[in-house]
């Protein structure tokens, strides 16, 4: 009685990578609404948020803090597509303070991946359609706009948003180019503080800036010394905010809602917790499973179609870069998925149980995170039958 999303079965990660200004100006609201759960993390950035453009916050800059594929483009580009059209605002969002205080903010949206000979400033600039405002901190070579330059840049009274996605490889990148007695990482750090400055100066100008923890650290350091520097100046610090939080059933919300298209009623997944339930009730009983086991029924009706379990996997991905967090558990997931719906048997409660390591695109995916390619072929699975467990499933002609 599950039912997948058409590509449910075939997520790459890197068909997932972001790009965040394409997403904004080409995407539909409606149907990206469609797939996304609103996480704690986008509750609070959006509620600020909003606020903020409407005038009516001084919270201004806004660091979204998480390893790499932790959702924070997903975060910013939703943001990013609300404020541009509050007819989907009202729609989408119920009440949240000050939605409706304006119309549609004007957006500027920088990837650093990106390295456009106009610098980031000048991006911004063109964006914003006053392109001609900052050439002369770029045409000659870098030059930092000072706080006046971009006062004058966000001139007047319509509400801006400035999203900056993975900007430490941008800060890395100019660290490596040489200027004067420094680098052009200097002059970007200066321009990017005087921005943070001139924001907070303004009433509906909102900053939202990605990081990448555990990763690019001189670029993480740069652009940390900018928000520090800003807060020290002005008194006001960031809001730090965490787009998913993978130790809570946050994560079977956002797998619901990408992978499934439709899930039993209420009724139909508390039967299913009520039988497991009783099940482990007996098990309990003659002693065959811990009595603990037991609590895991009460979260069933949280985590279904998973397994309760299957969150306990995914915190020990965590701190793993290659996993990608948010983004690389949904490939796994993906391959899960995939294992089970070629299955012949009949499965309530999807855990780690049901890989299917004879599938190619299960196995590979299974290795690439554990970096232990030998260790499956030797104890898991092989194309000789010869793995560990293997020979016990043909000595109980399982």
């Amino acid at each position: 009685s599950c039912e997948l999303q058409p590509n449910a079965l075939d997520i790459n990660v890197g068909d997932q990578i972001e790009q965040l200004d394409q997403l904004i100006n080409d995407t539909k609201g409606q149907d990206y609404f469609n797939k996304t759960f609103i996480t704690d993390g986008m509750t609070t950035l959006l509620s600020k948020g909003l606020a903020r453009l409407a005038g009516k916050s001084s919270d201004t800059i806004f660091h979204l803090k998480q390893a790499m594929g932790g959702g924070k483009t997903h975060l910013m580009v939703g943001f990013g597509i609300l404020a541009k059209d509050a007819d989907l605002r009202n729609t989408l969002i119920g009440q949240i303070p000050y939605q409706s205080a304006f119309s549609a903010a004007k957006i500027a949206a920088f990837n650093g991946r990106n390295n456009p000979n106009t610098y980031i400033w000048g991006e911004i600039a063109r964006q914003l359609g006053k392109e001609t405002l900052f050439r002369e901190y770029w045409e000659a070579g870098a030059k930092a706009p000072d706080e006046q330059a971009w006062l004058k840049l966000f001139e007047g009274d319509e509400p801006i948003l400035i999203l900056l996605d993975e900007m430490p490889p941008y800060f890395h990148y100019y660290s490596t180019q040489t200027l004067g007695q420094g680098t052009i990482a200097d002059v970007i750090t200066r321009a990017f503080s005087n921005m943070l400055t001139a924001a907070q100066k303004k009433s509906n100008v909102c900053i939202v800036v990605s990081d990448l923890e555990a990763a690019y650290d001189t670029g993480g350091a740069l652009i940390q010394k900018a928000l520090d520097d800003a807060a020290q100046e002005l008194g006001r610090a960031e809001v730090s905010i965490t787009p998913v939080n993978l130790e809570s059933n946050e994560i079977y919300e956002i797998l619901r809602k990408r992978l499934f298209s439709t899930l039993p009623d209420t009724d139909e997944i508390t039967d299913i917790a009520s039988a497991y339930a009783a099940r482990l009730a007996e098990a309990a009983k003659a002693k065959t499973v811990e009595r603990s086991a037991e609590s895991l029924a009460n979260e069933i009706e949280a985590t279904y179609p998973f397994h309760p379990s299957f969150k306990s996997i995914v915190a020990l991905f965590k701190e793993n870069e290659k996993f990608k967090q948010t983004r690389g558990l949904m490939e796994l997931v993906s391959r899960l998925l995939k294992s089970v719906w070629e299955s012949s048997d009949d499965i309530y409660l999807i855990g780690a149980q049901h890989f299917d390591l004879s599938l190619y695109e299960v196995r590979e995916k299974l290795a690439d995170i554990s970096e232990m390619r030998d260790v499956i072929a030797k104890d898991l699975w092989n194309s000789t039958d010869s793995a560990h467990a293997q020979l016990i499933d043909l000595s109980k002609s399982n």
